[in-house]
């Protein structure tokens, strides 16, 4: 597909901005077969695509829809970093994905189990957790953004009404870059956990504790870092 391209005009200095979007790996659940009740998502990437098998995944936004919704919000942003910004974004939403589908496939006991689909996520920088909050206490970076994803597990039963989960997921700068290398990877620490507002919640977050201690997993925050890019 040939790329359509947006010229952006500041202070002089003209920037072209790709139109063209990805289509992410995260399957998106609407509440109804025919897609008319699809939920608002307070998030840019509010759009899905077909694959062609009637199966509907959230498409990212394209690098001149990432910078102008930055810019609506008010931030600095420049349009000749978006080639970079936005692949970053993308690789972060994929991997918190990967850490939610590692929460669900742990917990489901049929492992023949509809995987799970996201409904909305929002964006509340603003609204730190308590976990953030004792790592501040403890001296660490408090993250700087927070995102709340709500996904749907499918029954295998269409008599079955699907069962919700919301997961929080605080993001964190990683590794600092080495000051001798000018291509360090950039890295970011996910905390992904399901929310504590159901018993159900509060059931996978003791199940992960006590299968980390039966398994002596390293509890370490840095099997959490990965490298975007």
């Amino acid at each position: 597909m040939a790329k359509s391209q947006a010229s952006f005009q500041k202070r002089g200095v003209k920037h072209a901005l790709s139109n063209e979007r990805e289509v992410s790996s995260i399957p998106r659940y609407y509440l109804d077969h025919d897609n008319n009740d699809a939920p608002d998502s307070a998030h840019i990437s509010a759009d899905a695509v077909s694959n062609g098998d009637n199966e509907k995944h959230w498409v990212y936004p394209s690098p001149q829809q990432f910078y102008n919704a930055v810019r609506r919000k008010n931030h600095n942003a420049r349009a000749e970093d978006m080639d970079v910004v936005v692949p970053i974004h993308n690789a972060v939403n994929e991997e918190a994905w990967r850490r939610i589908t590692e929460w669900e496939d742990a917990w489901k006991s049929d492992a023949d189990a509809p995987s799970p689909q996201l409904v909305n996520f929002v964006g509340r920088p603003r609204d730190i957790t308590w976990r953030a909050w004792f790592r501040g206490l403890a001296g660490y970076e408090m993250p700087f953004d927070r995102h709340d994803w709500v996904i749907v597990r499918p029954r295998s039963e269409d008599d079955q009404a699907p069962q919700t989960m919301r997961y929080i997921i605080d993001f964190y700068a990683g590794r600092a870059p080495s000051s001798s290398s000018t291509n360090s990877p950039v890295s970011f620490y996910l905390d992904v956990r399901p929310a504590p507002s159901s018993m159900e919640g509060i059931a996978m977050r003791l199940h992960r504790w006590w299968m980390d201690m039966k398994l002596g997993a390293d509890q370490d925050e840095e099997r959490d870092v990965f490298d975007a890019i």
